[in-house]
């Protein structure tokens, strides 16, 4: 400021000059204290909605400010970034606009001009831009995936933790598909806080069948005293889900569950999955009990869960019972042997398939056994179908006609030694020309001797020499 003379007048109080701090400054100022304000905002929603809060109100406003925080520094760093690269085209335009005639004579024509327009694009995508990237620097910077994990396990927590029983219930549902390290514990949480809820939780660890086996521990651990609960439906539920992780020591108190079952004539088939999956060979009897007595799905599934101890001590003990029960069995059981032996490939059961096929009529062999689905998981409360759909073990696949099952099953375990080739050879030879069989039969016949005859072809063993590498 300075006081200037004029000559036609009295001295006058002039401003000549004015320092002031340009726009952009000022703008930085404010970015600057807006982000700061929100990255405290992300930092203060993230640990107060991870830790849980009483009701989903709370949580939900805690969220809301969360986001009306990432708006209001967007906005600021737009402005920031327009007076920088668009020399303030929107502050000018919309903010300090002014009509045409003010316009002052002393003033920055560039200025002017820009404060004239009244439409731009710049800025609403400057938002975009700019809001994009605040939301992003506060989720994996500030808050460490916190949108992530709110938006795949974060949500359900709270629900498991302060829901009804039927929002728990849910809950669960939806976690357990998850597999995330905040999974386990919630459901823990839950086995030990939440009474409606805690078979399920039982059950969503079980879930957890497909981690790595030294992964399961603490899974076998957090199930190992629910199992001995005084409340049935979460005892089952978690020797179910023991059975499912394969933990052997669990193989009695699942039998003594299957034996009750089988007497009271309602067999939950669940435990003949969880005893197939512990493979221990003390479940022969009580398998057997089903394989005889059970009804008509409990029977086939008992005969898959025999095959399931194929790899023990004594199993061939079981290939017996298979073949004892083949000739009475109706055809959907027939099936069922037929696949199980399949499995176990023991040579001489050639001769059973060769008998169960012989003495099957034209329909039966052409009848198409069908897989089994069993549904792990406990029923909702009120029937309907979990959020996440229902928990699915498939087995006996694939669909096959009776008659390709059994070729596909004597393939499995082929013929070598001379008694059972001498069987064999002749009756695929007989089936490659039995017009009463179906093309594809016949065709896999002749594919099954030739790969017989060929892996017994001693003219094309190579020599000592050539085994020993002299030609």
């Amino acid at each position: 400021m300075s006081l200037g003379v004029s000559e036609s007048g009295p001295p006058s109080l002039q401003i000549t000059s004015s320092r002031r701090a340009p726009a952009w400054a000022k703008l930085f100022t404010l970015a600057i204290v807006a982000n700061l304000l929100g990255i405290l905002l992300a930092s203060a929603m993230a640990r107060f909605v991870g830790s849980v809060p009483a009701t989903e109100q709370a949580e939900q406003a805690w969220r809301a400010a969360y986001y009306a925080g990432i708006v209001i520094a967007a906005i600021f760093d737009a402005l920031l970034l327009d007076e920088l690269w668009f020399k303030g085209s929107f502050r000018r335009a919309h903010l300090v606009g002014r009509l045409p005639g003010f316009a002052r004579k002393d003033e920055d024509v560039e200025g002017v001009a820009l404060s004239l327009q009244r439409s731009t694009l710049s800025f609403p995508m400057l938002v975009l831009v700019a809001g994009f990237a605040t939301s992003t620097l506060y989720e994996y910077v500030i808050n460490r995936g916190f949108e992530s994990y709110y938006r795949d396990v974060g949500r359900d927590i709270g629900q498991l933790k302060r829901g009804t029983p039927a929002q728990q219930i849910a809950a669960v549902q939806n976690l357990s598909v998850r597999r995330r390290p905040e999974v386990v514990p919630a459901l823990r949480w839950a086995l030990a806080n939440a009474p409606e809820a805690a078979p399920y939780a039982a059950w969503a660890i079980g879930r957890h069948r497909d981690v790595q086996v030294e992964l399961r521990k603490p899974l076998i651990a957090a199930l190992l005293e629910p199992a001995r609960a005084s409340d049935p439906a979460l005892r089952r539920e978690a020797l179910v889900a023991l059975g499912r992780l394969q933990q052997r020591s669990m193989a009695a108190p699942l039998q003594e569950l299957l034996r009750a079952d089988l007497e009271a004539g309602s067999i939950d088939r669940r435990l003949l999955y969880a005893l197939g999956s512990i493979q221990v060979t003390s479940s022969a009897e009580v398998l057997d009990d089903v394989l005889q007595r059970g009804d008509p799905d409990s029977q086939r599934l008992a005969a898959w869960a025999l095959a399931q101890h194929r790899d023990q001590r004594g199993a061939k003990d079981l290939v017996g019972l298979l073949e004892a029960r083949l000739s009475t069995a109706d055809i959907g059981l027939r099936c069922a042997i037929v696949h199980a032996l399949g499995i176990f490939a023991h040579e001489g059961s050639n001769l059973a398939l060769i008998r169960a096929y012989d003495d099957s009529p034209a329909e039966e062999l052409a009848y198409v056994c069908p897989r089994s689905s069993i549904v792990m998981n406990p029923p909702a409360p009120d029937g309907a179908t979990p959020p996440s759909g229902d928990d699915l073990e498939e087995v006996l696949m694939p669909e096959d006609a009776l008659a390709l099952r059994i070729l596909a099953a004597m393939g499995q375990m082929r013929a070598t030694s001379p008694e059972v080739r001498a069987a064999v050879e002749p009756w695929l030879e007989a089936r490659t020309v039995d017009q009463d069989a179906t093309a594809f039969v016949r065709e896999h016949a002749g594919v099954l001797l030739a790969g017989i005859r060929e892996a017994r072809d001693d003219s094309k063993r190579p020599t000592v020499e050539q085994a020993l590498g002299r030609d």
